[in-house]
């Protein structure tokens, strides 16, 4: 009886491609790349022209990261078309 059940579960549990039967790109590298770190604290007090300066390099390499993260939202988006087309 144990060996008929599962079976019935293995016959209904579909065929789900395994990674290596789908035929897909990797992400661009520059999307797997590491993000820019911040801006390290000097551990003194900065200037007014120094925090923006700072700030300005840390908004730039927190926009980067978002185009980076959206880009591979994108990608893992064409992987959930192509395993369900399959």
């Amino acid at each position: 009886m144990l060996v008929a059940s599962l079976c019935l579960v293995t016959a209904c549990a579909g065929y789900f491609p395994s990674a290596n039967e789908i035929d897909l790109d990797p992400p661009d590298a520059a999307l797997t790349e590491p993000c820019p770190p911040l801006t390290k604290d000097p551990g003194r007090a900065l200037t007014q022209a120094e925090v923006t300066i700072f700030w300005s390099r840390d908004r730039a390499a927190a926009a980067l990261c978002r185009q980076k993260h959206e880009g591979l939202v994108q990608w893992a988006g064409g992987v959930t078309a192509a395993v369900e087309q399959e």
